[in-house]
């Protein structure tokens, strides 16, 4: 075991020796018990330089080290510290990226969604219009009307129409029907005319059952046997033929009526069963002949003049 210890002291420093007597201008690793290291340092790893000598590479470990001798190109020995080992940098922290403002749509974070609006509130349904009605407004306390050879003129309402010649005026006929304007018809009461008037509180209706009411509150059977729409004068009309029972006789009828504004004007011919044949030319002709003359007065106006006899 002596042996072999001496030895290896021996063979170490013969390395140590044949290095530094062979090795020109090569680096120097000078030990910090006094042994030299001749050679180029061409690494350092592990805690150990790596220096090439011309025996192989030896590595040294640092802290055996104590200077270290770098020969320049010259042959100048420039000695240097044993350099210490640079601290190991800390891993470098990930910096945490903020989201590009135009990345925003893309980054992990969903998507603004924009502001739901609420429904605008409903807007307040139209009131329907109000239903036109007839309206009970009074005749005037005097009607004043005149004619003129076969025409009747009525100067309360402006109209006229034709009379034939063997016709009378009946003054009493429009009170006791209510709405009537005037009446006129033959010497045996047979066959009969009536005028009435009828205000609506806004456009009337032709068709509606109030046109009709007082025909079937007079008659008994009242049957409608013809409807059609026409005009007369200008105006819409409605043009009717019907049939009933009054005082246990049958009678026929003709009713025209005509709109003016929101007024109606009924002209309505009446006759016996047995001269309805004959009267109904008649009838028609006065019908046919109902024209306005002008503006007709308000039922509620009271002209003065007196009724034509």
């Amino acid at each position: 075991m002596e042996l072999r210890r001496i030895f290896s002291v021996v063979a170490v420093t013969l390395l140590v020796t044949v290095a530094g007597a062979r090795v020109v201008a090569a680096d120097q690793l000078i030990l910090k018990n006094g042994e030299k290291v001749m050679g180029t340092i061409v690494g350092f790893e592990n805690g150990m330089f790596r220096v090439e000598t011309d025996f192989g590479i030896a590595l040294v470990r640092k802290d055996k080290v104590a200077t270290i001798q770098i020969t320049d190109s010259v042959g100048a020995a420039v000695q240097s510290p044993v350099p210490k080992t640079p601290a190991a940098k800390p891993p470098r922290e990930k910096l945490k990226q903020e989201p590009r403002e135009e990345n925003a749509s893309t980054s992990s974070r969903p998507p603004e969604k924009e502001p739901v609006r609420p429904p605008p509130p409903p807007r307040p349904a139209k009131p329907p219009a109000p239903v036109s009605r007839p309206l009970d407004e009074p005749l005037p306390a005097h009607l004043q009307e005149h004619v003129e050879g076969t025409t009747y003129f009525s100067d309360t309402f402006r109209f006229s129409m034709f009379k034939p010649p063997d016709w009378k005026i009946y003054e009493g006929v429009p009170r006791e029907t209510g709405s009537g304007i005037m009446a006129m018809g033959t010497e045996n009461e047979q066959t009969l005319l009536i005028v009435d008037l009828q205000v609506w509180s806004g456009p009337p209706d032709l068709k509606a059952d109030q046109v009709m009411a007082k025909l079937r509150q007079n008659y008994q059977d009242f049957r409608r046997l013809s409807e059609e729409t026409v005009e007369c004068d200008g105006h819409p009309a409605m043009r009717r033929t019907f049939t009933g029972v009054l005082d246990g006789a049958e009678w026929h009828g003709i009713a025209l009526h005509v709109v003016k504004g929101n007024t109606v004007f009924g002209i309505i011919g009446l006759t016996s069963a047995e001269l309805f044949e004959f009267q109904q030319a008649v009838l028609n002709k006065i019908v046919r002949s109902f024209h306005f003359e002008g503006p007709a007065l308000s039922p509620a106006a009271k002209p003065g003049a007196s009724p034509a006899p």
